[in-house]
């Protein structure tokens, strides 16, 4: 007779905050620091072997991206960001953050943080190891405010929430719990955030700015949205993205080229004096649709790059809210003859002859987009 093994009681899922394990973030320097000592956070701790490192590691990235939550609502940091529950309180859900009256603001910068971390973190070993100014998005959102920007900070990867009604990342649990609905997915909260928040929102003009895998999001965006999209959004910022070109319609490939930027990093290229991107290195990307800015980062981080990018960036995009959207592309079908494909756009010195850049037509049919887009966006 066949015995049914009894599975093992689930262990209950902990969250220890940063004070408990004996840490905090120095407001001043960003560093992480012990509470009791005051001494800067490093993953080899004298007296301790390589795999309590690793233990008090793994516990402190955790710890320390939550944090990041409070220090961006709290008003004492200058910020006091708004939480907006997706899709609403009532219900299993997730939290984005606005700035005080961001959906109001003319212009409005959408951040997205990329595969894994959670929604105010560019990198979780580049918040424990470098601090709070590199490894956060603060540093993006205090710019924004400066130059009259409106933020949007979006949570793509907070997907499911736990017994407890806690959301998390598929990263940071791993025992029962439910799928947020509209957010099963980073690409479809993407969605549902731009479908119900953003895109009908008094903003008169919209910026993304996308980190790591967050890129295909706006690319879906295109993809199913292309005519609302084109006319509210003023420019795409991807920071080292990994999104390609792929069944896209000539039009939104045109629209890619003249209205997003890669920022990526490279050891090759000479820093520049404050020891940021070098705007002399730019090629276009046939893969990515887009101009590329090589950013010099020697570090061990990739993580890092958006740091090392930002004021450029953010020129990048003040300089397109002026120029506002590149509206009157038409939105053709993958088995066109490409004969409205426009590339006749400035990408620097480095990107001469961009009319011998040829795009490999895609033969796949796509079915157009409904009235509101993305079928999977209510």
């Amino acid at each position: 007779m066949f015995i049914r093994p009894k599975k093992p009681e689930q262990e209950p899922h902990v969250r220890h905050t940063l004070a408990e394990l004996g840490y905090e973030f120095d407001m001043d320097s960003g560093d992480l620091v012990s509470k009791t000592t005051g001494e800067v956070y490093t993953y080899n701790q004298p007296g301790k072997d390589k795999k309590r490192c690793k233990e008090v590691y793994e516990s402190l990235v955790q710890a320390a991206s939550r944090e990041v939550y409070n220090i961006i609502t709290a008003n004492s940091s200058g910020l006091g960001m708004q939480p907006i529950a997706v899709p609403d309180a009532n219900q299993p859900h997730c939290t984005i953050y606005a700035t005080r009256g961001a959906l109001s603001k003319k212009h409005l910068v959408v951040l997205v943080t990329g595969h894994g971390n959670f929604a105010a973190v560019w990198g979780w070993n580049v918040l424990v190891k470098c601090g709070l100014n590199k490894g956060s998005v603060i540093e993006y959102i205090r710019e924004c405010e400066k130059r009259g920007f409106g933020v949007v900070l979006l949570n793509p990867n907070e997907n499911i929430v736990a017994p407890d009604g806690v959301s998390e990342t598929f990263n940071s649990y791993t025992g029962r719990s439910i799928p947020i609905r509209g957010s099963e997915t980073p690409n479809e909260h993407v969605g549902y955030v731009w479908t119900h928040i953003i895109r009908d929102s008094v903003a008169q003009s919209v910026a993304f700015v996308l980190h790591g895998s967050a890129g295909t999001a706006s690319v879906d965006l295109l993809k199913y949205d292309f005519a609302r999209f084109t006319a509210k959004v003023v420019c795409v910022a991807f920071i080292d993205s990994i999104h390609s070109t792929f069944m896209l319609t000539s039009g939104a490939i045109t629209w890619l080229g003249r209205c997003a930027k890669q920022w990526e990093p490279t050891t090759t290229t000479a820093t520049s004096g404050g020891g940021g991107s070098s705007s002399t290195a730019i090629v276009f990307s046939e893969r990515l649709g887009c101009a590329v800015v090589e950013v010099a980062n020697d570090s061990e981080f990739r993580e890092l790059t958006a740091a090392l990018c930002m004021d450029e960036l953010l020129d990048y995009v003040e300089s397109s809210f002026r120029r506002g959207p590149v509206t009157g592309i038409p939105e053709s079908r993958p088995d066109d003859d490409g004969d409205d494909l426009d590339l006749d756009h400035d990408f620097g010195s480095s990107a001469q002859g961009l009319d011998d850049v040829q795009f490999i037509q895609n033969t796949y049919k796509i079915k157009p987009s409904g009235e509101d887009g993305y079928v999977g966006w209510e």
